[in-house]
């Protein structure tokens, strides 16, 4: 199935209100927001993949997003628009080995990167700025955002944000734009408008990299806790998005 087609077959879930025109061209903006279709419960979420190559994988990773909800939200007038976390409790120690453990996962993952690869520069960047980190920080409530509001605004030199660029350009190369699932790019992003997040859900369609298919796993964890993170030149911090 391509794209245009699985597309269509996607929009036509929602009725005669999202059905496309037969000459209109489906894009992945379409779909944004497509997965709060099926919140809180993610019922009849196992149709999105039934016509796609991997269709369990995906399907697999996609059921415990529904999990982090809590469908009291979803009793009254005004329900959430995203998947927020944080309906769990998680100790201080918890959090710090979940950070630690993200970054053994990143840096198993840069390190499958071969010299003559085309991302090997960016690659080896954040290899080196991972093995400079020495130490992972929970912060206490509403830290984490006054040093967010600092790297916008640049006023904070420590910011790093290799790790970040290093990840999303050794991803782009291992995907087929051309595949049936590319027109769920902005669906994933719009679960949580958060790229990890959407990285980590997409995972089967890396190429060469299922080997290290939980590295960002211990990041997906943090977000259902309710934690943003924050890299420095040698910490990570971590914080409560409320």
């Amino acid at each position: 199935m391509d794209p245009q087609a699985y597309g269509r077959y996607l929009l036509e879930m929602g009725g005669e209100e999202f059905k496309p025109a037969e000459d209109e061209q489906v894009e992945a903006d379409h779909l944004y927001g497509f997965f709060q279709w099926f919140m809180p419960s993610g019922a009849g979420v196992e149709r999105v993949f039934e016509p796609i190559p991997d269709g369990q994988r995906y399907l697999d990773r996609i059921r415990p997003i529904y999990e982090i909800l809590n469908p009291e939200d979803f009793t009254g007038e005004y329900v959430p628009g995203y998947f927020n976390g944080g309906n769990e409790e998680a100790s201080e120690a918890t959090l710090r080995d979940l950070g630690e453990k993200l970054i053994g996962g990143l840096k198993s993952l840069f390190s499958m990167v071969t010299e003559d690869d085309e991302v090997a520069d960016a690659a080896k960047e954040a290899l080196q700025d991972l093995a400079c980190l020495t130490e992972v920080v929970v912060l206490a409530a509403g830290e984490i955002n006054k040093l967010e509001q600092r790297a916008i605004q640049g006023t904070d030199e420590e910011d790093n944000e290799s790790v970040y660029e290093a990840l999303g350009e050794l991803l782009s190369s291992r995907k087929d734009y051309n595949e049936a699932v590319e027109i769920l790019s902005e669906a994933y992003y719009s679960i949580a408008c958060d790229y990890w997040v959407a990285y980590y859900l997409q995972w089967p369609r890396y190429r060469g990299l299922q080997e290290v298919k939980d590295c960002l796993f211990p990041y997906f964890e943090l977000y259902r806790y309710g934690y943003n993170l924050h890299w420095t030149q040698n910490k990570l911090f971590i914080g409560s998005r409320s």
